[in-house]
């Protein structure tokens, strides 16, 4: 259990907005990327900002922060996508870019691709056969 006069991951990284902000830059990255962005082909306008919307709530709850995540488990999220080993580390790499693009401190970031790290079992599927 931990300490609470010990500050959150979420309070660390600077709360809400810093997140948000985290997500704006980090977003565009993933779209553009030329092996990423087929998991966000044919979204709307309106089905993007759900996604981003969800993303943050799930950060600031994962992180220790206030609210509730109201999406998907992440296997769930993610079950029959068939995303590879090598996909998420393009992801972790453009995740990577956009904390040092938001100025997080290598403490902060380290711990962040920890708890990220940490999802990836539920993530990526293992190719079966």
């Amino acid at each position: 259990m931990m300490d609470p006069s010990t500050p959150s991951l979420y309070q660390r990284m600077g709360g809400h907005d810093r997140l948000a902000a985290f997500i704006e830059d980090l977003m565009p990255r993933l779209t553009a990327d030329p092996t990423l962005w087929v998991y966000w082909k044919g979204k709307s306008h309106d089905s993007f900002r759900k996604e981003k919307q969800l993303l943050l709530e799930f950060l600031c709850t994962a992180l220790g922060g206030p609210g509730s995540y109201t999406g998907r488990d992440m296997k769930s999220s993610h079950a029959g996508l068939g995303i590879t080993e090598a996909e998420w580390n393009i992801f972790a790499g453009h995740a990577v870019a956009a904390l040092d693009a938001c100025g997080f401190r290598d403490p902060e970031k380290g711990e962040f691709l920890a708890c990220a790290t940490s999802l990836m079992a539920d993530i990526v599927e293992v190719p079966k056969g």
